[in-house]
């Protein structure tokens, strides 16, 4: 101050305005990638400096300390966890619905009217009619081979006639002896082009006809087949006289025939039986069977509902079939497909929260279109079936919608650690933080259910890795 002057006060010129959306932008460039990342892996962060043009003022990352700074952005807590040894299963969950399982079609065979059919929701068991024809029963038979031919001609040999030995046993009919495999049985020879093996032996059965082809042996009983001249030769044929009236020149060359370990033979005490039987079903005493007069199949079945009314034809599609134990059927893409092996373990998610324990017991052979409003448009699906292992569990229950879990890939004793453990490096790929603070780098391989299986130096079983909370 001079001379009683006041001295100027000098202007400070403001400082340019700074565009807050600018420096927003700039913090948020500089952090969103990191912060981004610590929802599953935590990164090293660099100090981030950003200088204003024509400010002459430099503004500091908002975690450093000091006047004018911005409020510091807390650090994600942290905790430890030990890397263990574990097994690991990487699985995916699909939706099924609970149910009896795919159903197929059963077919009628021949001519006839159906006059009844067993109701939906009804256990057909090994015996029992499974609908009529003509007013005739057509019962169920367990088997594999359904009855493809005439079954009347004593002696003859097949494994169609072994289903009928083995259920009429099973129902509680006296039998009588069967040849075992090896022994031989003079009687309808197989066409021509069969894998039938021919033996010479003793027959062992009640009706020993000798061994030579076509040619009556010691004890044997004359020849259905046709004479050296070619005529018709009288007589019942290679065995006893049935009483179904087989004209002669329809009889079969007879010859001997091994008996295979899949073989029944179609002898008179079995003949006997079946007459006892047809008793029972209140159908006349033929002692014959032909096809159309039982369902042969491979269990007990629950019927789902009908293909046809009473009163139509017998000779198509008449019931709708599924087994008897509930399952769970699954729509998997077919191009997953081939991970699922038959006998894989799987968990389903049954409705009330409650998992139960099953296996894949069958895997479809067709892919298909799934129904509308379902997956991709073109996508194909195969049908998974799903068994229980306890079927209690799902005893209250006919139909629900659950979910199923599957198994995709497994790694067996494994070290793992938490997912949040994981640093993502600079130069490229992952590492671990040791509690003691040394950063180290490891190999990372199967993800699930939070834990990652992960190998290198110095990672051992028990060893503290510092973790995200």
């Amino acid at each position: 101050m001079t001379g009683g002057q006041t001295e100027p006060v000098p202007v400070v010129e403001p400082l340019p305005d700074v565009d807050a959306s600018a420096v927003e932008s700039a913090r948020s460039g500089a952090h969103a990638a990191p912060r981004r990342r610590r929802r599953r892996i935590r990164t090293a962060v660099a100090l981030t400096v950003l200088t204003l043009t024509g400010a002459g003022v430099a503004v500091a990352a908002p975690w450093k300390s000091g006047s004018g700074a911005a409020q510091a952005e807390p650090e994600p807590k942290t905790g430890t966890a030990k890397v263990v040894r574990t097994d690991l299963t990487d699985t995916r969950i699909l939706d099924g619905t609970l149910g009896y399982g795919t159903p197929r079609t059963l077919n009628g065979v021949g001519n006839g009217t159906v006059t009844w059919l067993a109701s939906s929701g009804t256990t057909v068991s090994r015996g029992e009619t499974l609908y009529r024809v003509d007013d005739r029963p057509v019962p169920a038979l367990y088997g594999n081979v359904p009855m493809y031919r005439r079954l009347e001609t004593p002696n003859t040999v097949g494994r169609d006639v072994r289903v009928i030995a083995d259920n009429l046993r099973a129902l509680g009919y006296d039998i009588g002896r069967q040849p075992g495999p090896g022994e031989t049985v003079t009687g309808p020879v197989p066409p021509t082009g069969t894998e039938r093996s021919r033996g010479t032996g003793p027959s062992g059965t009640e009706q020993d006809t000798g061994s030579g082809e076509g040619t009556p042996g010691k004890g044997a009983r004359p020849s259905s087949g046709p004479s050296a001249s070619g005529a018709p030769q009288p007589g019942t044929g290679s065995g006893e006289d049935t009483g179904t009236g087989t004209p002669s020149e329809q009889r079969p060359v007879t010859g001997p025939i091994k008996i295979r370990s899949e073989d029944g033979v179609l002898t008179r005490s079995l003949i006997d039986a079946v007459k006892r039987w047809q008793t029972s079903l209140g159908v006349p005493a033929t002692g014959v069977i032909q096809p159309g007069d039982v369902a042969v199949l491979a269990d007990a079945v629950r019927v789902q509902g009908a293909e046809v009314q009473t009163g139509d034809p017998a000779d198509g599609p008449l019931l709708r079939i599924t087994p008897t134990t509930k399952a769970v059927t699954v729509d998997v893409n077919a191009s997953e497909v081939g991970s699922v092996k038959r006998g894989d373990a799987v968990t389903v998610r049954l409705p009330g929260g409650e998992s139960a324990a099953a296996e894949v017991a069958a895997i479809g052979s067709e892919a298909k279109t799934p129904s509308s409003g379902q997956g991709l448009p073109g996508e194909l699906r195969v049908t998974v079936t799903v068994a229980f292992k306890d079927p209690g569990q799902v005893s209250g229950l006919n139909s629900a919608p659950v979910q199923v879990e599957f198994g995709s890939e497994s790694r067996s004793n494994v070290l793992a650690v938490p997912l949040t453990a994981l640093l993502a490096l600079r130069e490229g790929g992952y590492g671990l933080q040791l509690a003691g603070g040394r950063l180290v780098a490891v190999e990372t391989g199967l993800i699930a259910k939070g834990m990652v299986e992960v190998s290198g130096d110095r990672i051992t079983e028990g060893a503290r890795v510092v973790t995200a909370s």
